[in-house]
């Protein structure tokens, strides 16, 4: 078939206005892109409901030109014909996933990826994307809409509040133990729901706040589960296909309910073996995904230890060293559509570098396969490699973002004085108008992009008139004039002066150990030139990830550059950190997000918000319970204006094209894609259909 470009973005919208405004029954799943789940939920639909027509997987004879296929990997037959596994037949559901190819090609079983990510996170460095991401329904490759994933059907009633989950019928975890309701019951009645797990009430962040009181769960049959919710939540399905979804595959029972007292009553003798922990929860969280359902159990354990329904399993971890190994899993549920079992690569080596060059300069080499965010700052260098024939493809995905960088003023900070400062709508506009736009694109994306605010694109069905074009003048008078309403006493230097005469400067922190901040500290460095013309002092506090996450813990960051989402397509409802005050993604209302939110360890600062704010998240609330498309967007327009209106953050710029260096070993990716957080970046080209052909 030919490869499956995402091409207009006019098209795209279309697509999505069309697939999110009829039926809401996510039927069997079938594997072409046009058997679709959308939001708008009609009668409601019964267990016994003609499940859409899905095609079979090819069972053509072979022929003298087209020899048989295997049906699974040689690497897992040798092990079925040494009686290490079971066969194929025993180790698939009964109704598997079939998997469309993105390109012509056929793939070929075999073969290591190899994957480079800087610093100590598999993780975030390229595991959850790559390796992981496997939820109840997931985003077409399009994304124009959703489509079963372990799920085969979700039954919605008529106004959105009951959805009946039917799993696949034998669906396995890693260890070959069944994955079905008992596990989703489980990690909602005896982890969510418990009270000394979650002390705080049922927090998870698929949950809105408003629907913690009511919300209930009931296991139907051994596949299937009813999730009941107090009031209309249209949106949950978006959930479920994106980040928020990985609770559901997340808590296999078999493995967890050993360290539950519930389910073991010598948990105690547990708690005592194991001088890390104090209580029977510590032990919990330590030997599961903790209270948020971090992913990094998924690889931080040796020889599949944890339980997954991942396509690959970790068999070493990183540890201390420099790599990672993950190896097949045999139990994957998914096969391509000739009936054979992915995924196609049999092994996936994740390699650490210190630095961003050292991963560069080994991609350059033909040393790997795929990295996640090469950088703008490397597009010349691997564009002139390609030129120069270099062992290199290139494939240019689609950003969703709504920015390149957001800039964010903590109003929630202890100290009254700069939070007051950060409050004032005319210090956010003056500290806008100083910044130098054009330079600052010219100089950190070689002029690829354009000035704007965080906003929705043009072309989307959110998009908000003037909203990205609002105070990005560059015009230093005008910025004074604004800021001398909020600081208008200087001293003999031309610093300005806080209300008790003392000079006013904040930090501005960065953090540097993610692929994606590498020009975060350049960055920062032209707006700290452009701010000290304007009298605002400003120090930047450059730090590793794990620090900056706890000193946000702690409500420390004063401010901050992080990133731009919300921009194509729904994800302005799906992360709408940069338009909601409350969302626990926006720094600039960090800890009135805690407070909305409490975290259930009790360590970080809450800060209870003014009514206004309050009123901003009911009002996106009512977006979520909106049972159809068009009724989600006419409600989150209204959230938007007032995100307008207010000015939370600061953009910089449009997003920046992006481009993504490839080995050419590399097969199964097309040319483009929709590229962001909320459709798990490269998981959304399907990585168990990526393969592996040696030059």
């Amino acid at each position: 078939m030919p490869n499956k470009k995402v091409s207009h973005r006019s098209f795209f919208y279309l697509g999505l206005l069309i697939a999110f405004s009829v039926c809401v029954i996510l039927v069997g799943c079938g594997p072409q892109a046009t058997e679709v789940a959308t939001t708008e939920p009609a009668e409601e639909a019964t267990t016994e409901a003609a499940p859409a027509e899905e095609e079979e997987p090819s069972t053509a004879e072979p022929t003298e030109e087209a020899p048989a296929l295997a049906l699974e990997s040689p690497m897992l037959a040798e092990k079925v014909e040494a009686d290490e596994l079971p066969p194929l037949e025993e180790r698939l559901p009964a109704n598997p996933r079939v998997i469309q190819p993105l390109t012509d090609e056929q793939g070929e079983y075999g073969g290591e990826l190899r994957v480079g990510f800087v610093g100590s996170s598999t993780e975030w460095g390229f595991g959850l994307f790559v390796a992981a991401w496997e939820g109840l329904v997931q985003w077409t490759p399009e994304f124009d809409g959703y489509e079963n994933n372990l799920a085969e059907s979700i039954d919605v009633n008529e106004d959105a509040t009951e959805y009946t989950v039917h799993l696949r019928e034998g669906l396995k975890w890693s260890d070959g133990e069944p994955f079905n309701a008992d596990d989703i019951m489980f990690y909602l009645e005896d982890v969510l729901l418990n009270e000394e797990l979650n002390p705080e009430g049922p927090i998870a962040d698929w949950l809105p706040a408003e629907m913690r009181d009511g919300f209930a769960a009931e296991k139907v049959d051994d596949v299937s589960v009813k999730l009941i919710f107090p009031s209309p939540y249209g949106a949950f399905p978006y959930w479920l296909a994106g980040w928020q979804g990985r609770y559901f595959t997340m808590y296999p029972k078999h493995y967890l309910q050993e360290f539950h007292p519930k389910y073991n009553p010598d948990v105690d003798e547990l708690v005592e073996a194991d001088e890390a922990v104090t209580d029977w929860m510590a032990l919990f969280y330590k030997k599961g995904p903790e209270n948020w359902a971090n992913p990094r159990r998924f690889f931080d354990n040796t020889e599949g230890q944890y339980p997954t329904i991942n396509p690959w399993i970790t068999v070493q971890d990183l540890g201390t060293g420099t790599q990672v190994r993950l190896e097949r899993n045999p139990y994957y549920w998914k096969v391509d559509d000739q009936g054979r079992q992915l995924p196609y690569i049999d092994t996936v080596l994740g390699i650490s570098y210190q630095d961003e060059e050292s991963r560069t300069l080994a991609m350059l080499n033909g040393d790997l396969d795929y990295i996640k965010d090469p950088g703008d700052e490397n597009r010349v260098l691997f564009h002139d490699a390609l030129d120069e024939g270099k062992p290199l493809q290139m494939k240019y995905p689609q950003s969703d973002a709504a920015n390149a960088n957001s800039i964010h003023f903590n109003r929630t900070l202890e100290d009254p004085v700069k939070a007051a400062v950060f409050d004032s709508l005319d210090f956010r506009i003056g500290m806008s108008h100083a910044i130098n736009r054009e330079e600052l694109i010219e100089i950190i994306w070689s002029g690829m992009t354009t000035p704007a605010q965080v906003a929705p694109l043009e072309d989307s069905p959110f998009y908000v008139e003037g909203m990205e074009s609002q105070y990005i003048e560059y015009d230093v008078d005008l910025a004074n004039e604004y800021l001398d309403k909020v600081l208008p006493e200087k001293d003999s230097d031309g610093m300005r002066l806080d209300e008790n005469g003392q000079p006013f400067s904040f930090v501005l922190a960065v953090q540097n150990d993610a692929s994606f901040t590498t020009r975060y500290e350049q960055i920062a460095e032209l707006l700290i030139g452009y701010w000290k013309e304007v009298g605002i002092e400003v120090q930047l506090n450059s730090m590793p990830g794990e620090q900056y996450d706890e000193n946000e813990k702690k409500n420390l960051i004063e401010a901050c550059i992080w990133t731009g989402e919300g921009g194509a397509g729904v994800t302005p409802i799906l992360d709408p950190r940069y338009f909601v005050p409350l969302n626990g993604a926006g720094v600039f209302s960090n800890a009135w997000a805690a407070w909305y939110t409490p975290d259930p360890t009790g360590t970080t600062v809450e800060v209870e918000p003014p009514d206004w704010a309050k009123d901003a998240q009911a009002k996106y609330d009512e977006v979520l319970a909106q049972p159809t498309f068009e009724q989600q967007v006419e409600k989150m327009l209204v959230v938007l204006e007032e995100a307008k209106e207010r000015f939370y953050v600061l953009g910089l710029a449009r997003p920046v094209p992006l481009y993504y260096p490839l080995s050419l070993r590399l097969h199964g990716l097309p040319d483009t894609w929709f590229d962001g957080w909320n459709e798990g970046s490269a998981k959304i080209t399907y990585p168990e259909q990526w393969f592996i052909v040696e030059e």
